[in-house]
């Protein structure tokens, strides 16, 4: 399930980075009558990404309800339970089916998931315990509650995320998943791979489509 939502944010991303992209390259800034639904489109994007990362991190107050027992999937609720002996042990048990037809398959599949789950708990502390991680992670989730989730009468209405935040949480979840798909189903899922294909194709898109626009238009980027 949290692969599957870091997946959701990523090919966001990759819409909303490659639009920005090429409406600064190609100079496409002259005024259009397709302009307020181009602005739209962008703002609609930049909501599904702070929603998709919020909801990545997302967890209850931890003095009422203990980490590893919420019901929800993001990063500090699997990596509390990557933390316990019990679950590692669990998966390592596991893992030592992933090679079977190895001679030392065993050996090689319990490490590998041991391996991985100790890099996954070490990426996780280290962006925790860290104050731009935890600066981004604040504004984000003041927006997801003040915006997304609630329209509250005390609050002000808060402006669209920045960039910059959105970027370094996405990236590491996107880093820790696939970690933490390793450690579990014994593959290597890059999401990083993935999304840079999709932006691939995302670029061609928004080529096609800004120029369409135009075209309509009778116009042309300078």
């Amino acid at each position: 399930m949290l692969a599957a939502d870091t997946w959701y944010a990523l090919r966001a991303r990759a819409g909303l980075d490659t639009a920005n992209e090429l409406v600064w390259e190609k100079d496409y800034r002259d005024p259009s009558r397709f302009g307020d639904t181009y602005n739209v489109v962008q703002n609609s994007l930049v909501l599904t990404v702070a929603l998709g990362v919020a909801r990545l991190f997302d967890v209850s107050d931890p003095d009422r309800y203990p980490i590893e027992q919420q019901d929800k999937a993001s990063m500090p609720v699997l990596a509390n339970l990557l933390m316990r002996r019990d679950i590692q042990d669990a998966l390592a048990e596991k893992a030592r089916d992933w090679h079977s037809q190895h001679l030392d398959g065993a050996e090689l599949g319990e490490t590998s998931c041991r391996r991985a789950i100790s890099t996954a708990i070490a990426l996780y502390e280290t962006f925790s315990k860290s104050d731009e991680h935890r600066d981004a992670l604040s504004r984000v989730r003041d927006f997801r509650t003040s915006r997304l989730a609630h329209n509250l009468f005390d609050d002000h209405p808060a402006d669209l995320p920045r960039f910059d935040d959105l970027d370094l949480l996405a990236n590491s979840a996107r880093d820790f998943v696939r970690l933490v798909v390793l450690a579990v189903e014994g593959i290597d899922r890059d999401l990083g791979r993935e999304e840079g294909l999709k932006r691939d194709v995302d670029r061609q898109f928004w080529d096609v489509a800004l120029s369409a626009l135009f075209a309509a238009e009778g116009e042309a980027p300078r």
